[in-house]
């Protein structure tokens, strides 16, 4: 949907300006956004972007997937990914956490960062997890909260 996130989130930030305008309250329109970035392989769980109050959405939705490599939801956030701009507009943003392995230095924006290095594997579980999150998210009747800033 968008570019330039390495530039300073300059895609991200347009979309918000342009589809979540100041003047109107942005959950109307969109109630949560999910983004995977900071890594690859399985899903280990969430950056929960300091919101205490998802943390037992999350871990209920993640508790059928133990057996699947969840191991738990973070209260920390992470910094640099699209996410932000969201969380800047007031919807809730969050990205799982994967393997953080070369990420920086070998794979990630370079001439090796190819398919042919995704696991397959990986790819299953992190469809199921996403289309799991991404249902309960849609069913769910009350929004997400977001984070109470302490």
């Amino acid at each position: 949907m968008w570019g330039a996130e390495e530039e300073g989130l300059f895609g991200s930030k347009a979309w918000v300006r342009d589809h979540l305008p100041a003047d109107q309250r942005p959950r109307d329109n969109v109630a949560v956004y999910f983004n995977i970035d900071p890594g690859k392989g399985p899903i280990y769980g969430w950056y929960l972007e300091n919101n205490d109050d998802a943390k037992p959405i999350f871990d209920a939705w993640m508790a059928p997937f133990k057996d699947m490599g969840v191991l738990k939801n973070v209260r920390q956030g992470i910094g640099n990914t699209d996410h932000l701009s969201f969380i800047a507009a007031g919807v809730p943003g969050f990205n799982p956490i994967q393997d953080y392995t070369d990420y920086d230095v070998r794979e990630h924006h370079t001439n090796a960062d190819t398919a042919e290095r995704i696991k397959e594997v990986d790819l299953r579980q992190n469809a199921v997890i996403l289309a799991a999150v991404i249902y309960h998210a849609a069913m769910r009747t009350d929004m997400i909260p977001l984070a109470v800033r302490r």
